[in-house]
């Protein structure tokens, strides 16, 4: 498969720069061969009594703040804890000079980090607090690290609320599970009223998700690595609605990536605590669940590639053209889809 495969023109006006209020009144494609418009909160009408949803409950860090090189300021995005211990982490920066090993940063006007290493733009950072002063220290004064399209329009106080599921529990995530942001705790309780399994696992996104593509052979992209967590109590959850004739609908590309780096070869789930880097392409089978509510991906992104691989490159293409004359919100604050899965019986 091609990098052209992947790419699509979109009017920059459906580019979603704010959510919708409230969150499930998102709109959500339900896809099949006409394509259903409905709000999202209509997600309880497309399940049944015994059917699971499995959210991601990781909690974005306040990941995005500035520093200063020799009174120069520099911008700084956490990327991925590379050693808790040290308090190491890989970054993102932007600085009118390049950065080299040993340069001093000062941030916020309390502590230091001092550059360890750089590999092809990603710089590694080791900061002077403990990993837990520092949570505390980012948490005070650092932003939401939001994606790039959406932090052009500036950071607003409301981001660090928007940018944030209401079940976010474990501190870890440098960008949102976004798919799970269209969830309030009013259609959650609705779910549960109706018997629909609400089932809990873990993957802290990082900022590769944002990453493009760029090699014309899309199967030589090297995938970034996220750590998960399925616990043992969630991956029997998620076997026992299996075996109980339930569906499985995975919120997001990072619950699927997720559930697919645990499954056996029946597509089961097993218990998982590890780094995964699992990259979901054309040719690769996914039966752990039955079906994905996701949002409208960037173009020659990992995630659209995912969308290929679910219901391949005609449907794709279909669909992507449906939600632009139909002027669906595109990207994290934008709308959804709910995809059914070909290589499992729904």
């Amino acid at each position: 498969m091609n990098l052209k495969d992947l790419d699509f023109k979109l009017p920059k006006q459906l580019i979603a720069l704010y959510p919708k209020k409230p969150r499930h009144n998102s709109n959500l494609v339900i896809v099949n061969s006409k394509n259903k418009i409905v709000k999202f909160k209509e997600i309880i009408n497309e399940l049944n009594s015994g059917d699971a949803i499995i959210l991601n409950d990781t909690k974005v860090i306040n990941a995005d703040f500035d520093g200063f090189i020799d009174n120069q300021r520099i911008s700084i995005n956490l990327n991925k804890l590379e050693d808790k211990k040290k308090n190491i982490w890989s970054v993102f920066i932007k600085a009118k000079k390049e950065l080299k090993v040993g340069d001093n940063i000062k941030i916020f006007n309390t502590f230091n980090a001092q550059v360890t290493s750089t590999n092809r733009g990603i710089i590694y950072l080791r900061f002077t607090l403990t990993y837990e002063k520092f949570k505390k220290e980012i948490k005070k004064y650092g932003r939401a690290p939001l994606p790039p399209y959406i932090k052009k329009r500036g950071h607003k106080k409301s981001d660090l609320a928007n940018y944030q599921t209401v079940f976010a529990k474990n501190d870890g995530a440098v960008a949102a599970p976004t798919a799970s942001l269209h969830f309030t705790k009013e259609l959650i309780d609705k779910l549960k009223k109706k018997k629909v399994r609400i089932i809990k696992i873990t993957l802290h996104v990082n900022g590769g998700t944002f990453i493009p593509i760029r090699v014309n052979d899309v199967t030589q992209h090297s995938m970034h690595y996220e750590k998960g967590i399925i616990s043992k109590k969630s991956a029997q959850e998620i076997n026992r609605v299996k075996t109980n004739g339930g569906k499985i609908i995975a919120v997001g590309t990072t619950v699927l990536r997720l559930l697919e780096s645990s499954k056996d070869k029946n597509g089961f789930i097993k218990p998982f605590n590890a780094n995964t880097n699992i990259f979901i392409r054309p040719g690769w089978k996914i039966n752990s669940v039955d079906g994905i509510i996701t949002n409208f991906h960037t173009p020659r992104s990992t995630l659209l590639l995912l969308i290929h691989t679910l219901i391949g490159k005609k449907k794709t293409h279909q669909l992507y053209n449906f939600a632009i004359k139909k002027k669906i919100r595109f990207y994290s604050y934008g709308d959804a889809c709910l995809i059914w899965n070909n290589n499992v019986k729904t």
